[in-house]
This record gives structure tokens, sequence and C-alpha cells, in this order.
């Protein structure tokens, strides 16, 4: 068996690393859940009718996650990632506190 090379070492890293990244780029992000701490603090919720009209009374039935500027998916996906919940899908009828429409 030949010693390694500093080449060689430096291409297995490369490579450990590209196989990482796609792991993790293939793990599909979990549901936004209600119940979590950040979802809570947001006014999240799945149905953006069920929105807390007295925490959040400048809310209207139109704003939706999948009309907001941080929805990541198709304005038809029925749930994608947003720009605020990191490795999250947020619901297409849904609603939080950081809505800003498109």
């Amino acid at each position: 068996m030949k010693p390694s090379s500093r080449r060689s070492f430096v291409i297995h890293v490369a490579a450990a690393g590209g196989a990482l990244a796609c792991g993790r780029a293939m793990a599909a992000p979990k549901r936004f859940e209600e119940s979590e701490a950040k979802a809570v603090s947001l006014g999240y919720k799945h149905d953006s009718a069920q929105v807390d009209k007295a925490r959040f009374p400048k809310h209207t039935p139109a704003e939706k996650c999948n009309n907001c500027m941080a929805w990541l998916g198709k304005p038809t996906d029925a749930w994608a990632e947003c720009d605020l919940t990191a490795d999250r899908l947020v619901a297409n009828g849904g609603w939080c506190s950081s809505y800003v429409k498109t």
C-alpha cells in the first residue's frame, strides 16, 4: 500500500463534503407545526381563517402564505419552504404575523 499524499487527502475530503451536501439537499424538510415556539411567536396557523383576530386585528382572509414575499414555492404548491422558517414547510393557505404581500 502506498503512502497517502496531500493531493489524495484533499480529493477525499472534497468528495466527502460533496456527499454530505447532497445528503442534506435530499432530506425533505418537515412541516412547520403550529405548536413550535417560533410558530407560536409568529402567530402561525396552517389555515389563515384560524388566525386570532384579537391578537392580529389587521389580518385579512386574503393574506395567505402562498401570496407572501417569503413563500419559496409555486402559488399552487400545497406546502412549500418559507424564508422565515428554515428547513420547514408552511401551508399554502397558512399565515403568520410576518406576512408581506407580493
